[in-house]
């Protein structure tokens, strides 16, 4: 494959994602076309994956590509979202001042994660510190899917919660280590997923699955510095 092509091809999938970022606000405000504006922003979700994929398999990682995408996930995740949210809670019954105030926490919390990310030196530990901006956007999409219990007044503690933890201290594993866990998890996993969806619908699927990554974070904390006090007592 052509040097050019390969330096191309990540920014085309960034742009991508911006694009579909974009139409996601453009179908809200033209008609509150929650479903489509949905289904925009998850589309954007996995080109976001794979211009950063394409990259590092191209060797094609450059500053500007680093810039691109976060300036592209600030739309396609946090203002796209975030007017997605907004609307959803208007829709519900929730105060107007609420609801802005509400929606607005979410896109400044993904704002601060983002630019806390790029200027932090890269890791090698293989955790991302916070929720990322993707993985939060779209637990609340598929949280809004879910709509039997979800959508109504506690969507706010949700949201909130939701921006609270893309900037929290939490660990959050990244791709590569989720892909090498033994492969007793991934049954485990698929049994809970079976599990949901008899009981819940299909909806409740994705959403479950999506949480469940959300609670890990506070988890590995907790387990991290229990380990560390229980070596520190080891050693008195």
């Amino acid at each position: 494959m052509p040097r050019r092509l390969t330096l191309v091809l990540p920014s085309v999938a960034t742009f991508s994602s911006l694009i579909f970022g974009v139409m996601a606000i453009m179908v809200l405000a033209d008609g509150q076309k929650f479903l489509l504006a949905a289904l925009l922003i998850l589309l954007g979700s996995i080109l976001d994956v794979l211009d950063g994929q394409l990259a590092v398999r191209l060797d094609a990682v450059t500053d500007m590509g680093k810039e691109l995408d976060s300036l592209a996930d600030v739309i396609t995740f946090g203002v796209a979202p975030t007017m997605l949210v907004y609307h959803l809670l208007l829709l519900v019954g929730v105060d107007q001042y609420v609801a802005i105030v509400t929606s607005l926490a979410f896109v400044v919390a993904g704002a601060y994660r983002l630019a806390r990310f790029n200027t932090r030196p890269g890791s090698r530990t293989g955790y991302f510190k916070g929720l990322p901006i993707p993985m939060a956007s779209v637990l609340l999409i598929t949280a809004s899917f879910w709509q039997h219990w979800v959508i109504n007044i506690w969507w706010t503690i949700a949201v909130i919660s939701v921006s609270y933890l893309m900037i929290s201290p939490f660990p959050y594993p990244k791709s590569t280590r989720v892909l090498s866990l033994p492969i007793g998890f991934w049954a485990g996993l698929v049994t809970l997923a079976a599990i949901c969806w008899l009981a819940a619908g299909w909806t409740a699927v994705p959403f479950s699955l999506l949480l469940l990554y959300a609670l890990t974070g506070p988890f590995l904390l907790a387990f991290k510095s229990t380990y560390k006090r229980l070596r520190r007592a080891e050693h008195l």
